[in-house]
């Protein structure tokens, strides 16, 4: 998966006229106290309180939990990097940050996708629930999935220079497209059909208040943690399409296309250039004020995105209250 590293190297290593390392730096470090001391709360919460704990949902909300928080530990190379405009932890730091955060974007919506087919059973008549052993064997299978397709992240793509991929612009297609449709599409639709049964049964099948009330907050709980997850990642992967997509692609904020490619031309929307199309081949264009908005809106959403589950979960859940 094309993880937000690209995007995010880019756009504070290119002469831009938002102020990229007083926003980044700030949003980050707000994201980082924030998230690390909610996810901890609700660790303390799962773990501590027998009720929670012995509920099969817990193992994938506690795994749900895990991914943000390695999402988290991402957030100091933000930091640094937005702070000095540059990229001074090496290759190595380089390509684990973005095999990283293809894992743990992975394992958030793979969770999710396996917590909303947990709901269905749960409140679905005929069918028994899993354990929670089988929980962990989900658990255990979404890790293995998420590092097998975070591999070509280190195989193929090759680092050069500062945190930045220098591939071609049908190799980046190559690992875009899949990873919209595996991380993204996929699973949202997963989930959209499986949270569309289980408020049909609700409608259908009345049980008690108490049990309707629990099923209700728990289908709450789905539906917000897989929003913040749709609108967190969706500028991003509008903002890389056109990217790559663009004929411009020459731009120091595109990746870098081998076989020639178009020149850069100042029509284009997100691209202005004030060189001529012979030295345009040399010189990076300047990137325009609507793609520097878009790019920092994608970035501080998905900085933000791991912040937001435990706030919706000790809104919609008894003990953790």
């Amino acid at each position: 998966m094309p993880a937000i590293v690209n995007l995010l190297f880019n756009v504070v290593s290119t002469n831009t006229t938002i102020s990229f390392t007083v926003v980044l730096p700030m949003v980050s470090l707000v994201s980082l106290l924030v998230g690390v001391g909610g996810h901890l709360l609700l660790w303390l919460v799962l773990v501590r309180n027998p009720r929670s704990r012995s509920k099969p949902s817990s193992v994938l909300l506690l795994n749900l939990s895990l991914a943000d928080l390695g999402a988290l530990l991402t957030l100091p190379c933000v930091l640094l990097s937005a702070s000095f405009q540059n990229w001074q932890l090496g290759g190595a730091t380089c390509v684990l940050l973005g095999f990283m955060t293809s894992v743990t974007v992975g394992v958030e919506i793979f969770s999710l996708a396996a917590l909303s087919v947990l709901r269905y059973r749960i409140v679905a008549p005929r069918t028994r629930p899993p354990t929670t052993l089988t929980q962990l064997y989900v658990v255990v299978a979404i890790w293995l999935v998420s590092l097998t397709m975070a591999l070509p992240k280190v195989t193929y793509v090759h680092f050069d220079g500062g945190c930045t991929w220098s591939v071609g612009q049908d190799e980046w297609l190559f690992f875009l497209v899949p990873a919209f449709l595996v991380y993204y599409v996929a699973p949202l639709l997963c989930i959209a059909i499986n949270c569309g049964l289980i408020i049909s049964h609700l409608h259908r099948c009345r049980g008690t208040l108490a049990a309707d009330r629990r099923n209700k907050k728990a289908t709450a709980l789905l539906i917000g943690s897989t929003l913040v997850f749709a609108v967190s990642w969706l500028p991003y992967y509008a903002v890389e399409f056109v990217n790559v997509m663009s004929p411009y692609i020459s731009s120091a904020a595109s990746p870098i296309n081998r076989f020639g490619g178009k020149l850069p031309s100042t029509s284009s929307p997100l691209y202005s250039s004030a060189t001529t199309p012979e030295s345009s081949k040399r010189t990076p264009t300047s990137v325009s004020l609507l793609w520097e908005v878009a790019s920092l809106t994608a970035i501080l959403l998905v900085c933000l995105a791991p912040c937001w589950n435990p706030p919706l979960y000790f809104l919609l859940s008894r003990p953790a209250v």
